[in-house]
């Protein structure tokens, strides 16, 4: 797609008359969109407020400066330099253009006021700060040497442009591509939705993640302290037999009894157990990561607890294993 880049031309309006349009032409011959004073000089406050806006839609902005300093505005700066300061404050590339032999310029186009001169010699040293600056003697030098500064530009830092209406995308097409959007964004939500639903619902996808080492304390009756035990547990098992008990939302120091309590009934030993409390922290993150607990603070008495919390994914997983937690009661029983 074709693009039109926009050149503001800035300088004083007096002395740099036939430069400045001999500028936009040739600009104009080269491609280019020129803007700047020659269309509406910059008087006073309000019009140099319509100027910027004008400064704020184009791509480049070449300042010439000659020697003169320009009407004030307000702020005792010309016109010419607030609009340039203007267009630095809003990253556009600017593009400097100073006099090579000021002292050959007549009389009648240099600044007499010595106040004004000081300006003068400040703002052109602001402007040789520019990344592009070139000197120049006459209209033809100053003409070439602005169509090449602005190609060089154009290729270093290409603007926004313009392009031309029936290049432009079609309204229709950013409505279908707003469309799509949405549909994309609620398509990757109820994929999000499903793959969480799957995760509690399908026992497989704990199954997967399932067997976990812990280390069980067991308190034989001759002995008075406990042993070690490391054991490999499935964790959906576990769940669905401690649920009715997680479902009273049990401290985490009760949980580790319980599972002890699970353990026997599963091995068939009489000897006390509980679970490490290094295990049971490895079991809650794991219980918690699958989204089928969660852990809450509670204080009772002068103490802080955990406690163990079913969630809807919990209830849900429960479900799906309720065909399997029935056969195990009813070969229980039996």
């Amino acid at each position: 797609m074709d693009r039109v880049f926009q050149v503001f031309i800035s300088s004083t309006s007096i002395d740099l008359q036939d430069e400045r349009q001999a500028v936009s032409n040739t600009l104009a011959k080269a491609g280019y969109i020129p803007a700047g004073l020659e269309l509406f000089p910059a008087t006073d406050q309000q019009q140099l407020a319509y100027i910027k806006r004008i400064i704020d839609r184009s791509d480049y902005y070449v300042a010439i400066a000659g020697s003169r300093y320009g009407s004030l505005s307000d702020n005792g700066l010309s016109f010419i330099e607030e609009e340039l300061e203007y267009a630095r404050s809003r990253d556009i590339p600017i593009l400097a253009f100073l006099p090579e032999n000021p002292a050959s310029i007549a009389v009648g186009k240099t600044e007499t006021d010595a106040r004004l001169k000081e300006k003068l010699d400040a703002f052109k040293a602001r402007l040789s700060i520019s990344r592009i600056v070139e000197f120049w003697n006459n209209e033809s030098d100053l003409c070439m040497k602005v169509v090449l500064a602005v190609a060089t530009a154009v290729n270093l830092k290409p603007g926004v442009g313009w392009i031309r209406g029936d290049q432009a995308i079609d309204p229709k097409v950013i409505q279908e591509l707003e469309r799509l959007r949405i549909q994309n964004a609620d398509f990757c939500q109820k994929l999000a939705d499903l793959n969480r639903d799957e995760l509690s619902t399908n026992p497989t996808l704990v199954t997967s993640a399932d067997s976990v080492t812990v280390e069980l304390l067991v308190y034989r009756s001759e002995e008075g302290f406990p042993d070690s035990v490391s054991r490999t547990i499935s964790l959906s098992d576990l769940f669905v037999g401690l649920y009715d008990h997680l479902l009273k939302n049990p401290s985490e120091a009760y949980v580790r009894e319980l599972v002890g309590y699970w353990y026997r009934q599963n091995v068939h030993i009489s000897d006390y157990c509980e679970l490490d409390e290094k295990s049971a922290i490895v079991i809650r993150d794991k219980l918690e990561a699958l989204g089928l607990i969660k852990s809450r603070s509670i204080i009772a008495g002068f103490s802080n607890h955990i406690a163990w919390c079913v969630t809807e994914k919990g209830k849900r997983f429960l479900e799906s294993r309720r065909p399997a937690r029935i056969g195990q009661s009813d070969s229980t029983a039996t």
